[in-house]
C-alpha cells in the first residue's frame, strides 16, 4: 500500500506540474519541445527493435511502444521540470530533480542484491546429464570423442576440465572394449586427440 500510494502522488505530481509547465511555456518553444520529442520517439521506434530484437515476431509493434514510450518520457521530463521552475524557481526545483534522482539510484541498488541473492524463487537450469558411455552406439562415442576435443580447448574451470579428460578416458576405454583389434590399429597409425578411430573400427 504504501508503494502505491507513493506512485499515485508522484504520478499526480507529475500531471500538476507538467500542465504548469504547459501553460507558462510560450508557444515557439512549446512548438519545439514538441518537435523534439515527436523525433525521439521516431528515433526509439526505429533503433529499438534492431538493438533488443525482445519479439522478432512484431518489430512494428514492438517499436511503436518503445516510440511512445520515449515521447511520453520526454514531454513528462521536460513540461514538469518547466512547470517546477515556474512554481518553485531554480535552487527548490534542483534540490528535488538532485535528492529524487538519488532516491531512484539507491532503490535501483537495493533491488539487485535481492534480484541476485538466493531465495529469490529463481530458477536455474541444470545440464541434462550425460549418457552412460556403453549406451552410446560406436558412431556416437566417435562423435563424442571428438568434440569432447574441441570443449576441452575452450574450457578453463578446473573441476569441468578433469571431469572432461575423465569422460574422454571412458569414450577410450568404451571404444577399446568394443573393437580393441579397431582400437589398436587407430592408435599405430598415429592417433590423435581429436581424430576420428572411426573408419579403423569394424563394430559401426
Amino acid at each position: 500500500m504504501p508503494a502505491r500510494t507513493i506512485r499515485a502522488t508522484a504520478t499526480l505530481a507529475v500531471c500538476v506540474f507538467a500542465t504548469i509547465g504547459v501553460l507558462h511555456t510560450p508557444a515557439g518553444v512549446l512548438a519545439g519541445l514538441c518537435l523534439l520529442g515527436l523525433a525521439a520517439g521516431t528515433l526509439a521506434a526505429v533503433v529499438v527493435p534492431h538493438v533488443r530484437r525482445a519479439a522478432p515476431a512484431r518489430p512494428r509493434a514492438a517499436g511503436l511502444r518503445a516510440g511512445a514510450l520515449a515521447a511520453g518520457i520526454f514531454f513528462a521530463l521536460c513540461f514538469t521540470i518547466s512547470g517546477m521552475l515556474a512554481a518553485l524557481g531554480g535552487w527548490p526545483t534542483a534540490s528535488v530533480v538532485v535528492a529524487l534522482a538519488s532516491v531512484a539510484l539507491v532503490a535501483d541498488l537495493r533491488r539487485k542484491p535481492a534480484r541476485s541473492g538466493p531465495g529469490t524463487g529463481e530458477v536455474v537450469a541444470q545440464p541434462p546429464p550425460a549418457r552412460p558411455v556403453a549406451a552410446l552406439s560406436t558412431d556416437e562415442l566417435c562423435t563424442a570423442w571428438r568434440r569432447s576435443y574441441c570443449r576441452l580447448l575452450v574450457t578453463q574451470d578446473v573441476p569441468a576440465r578433469r571431469q572432461l579428460v575423465q569422460r574422454r578416458q571412458d569414450y577410450l576405454d568404451e571404444i577399446e572394449r568394443r573393437d580393441r583389434s579397431g582400437f589398436l590399429h587407430w592408435l599405430a597409425d598415429g592417433a590423435r586427440a581429436g581424430s576420428d578411430p572411426g573408419p579403423y573400427l569394424t563394430t559401426r
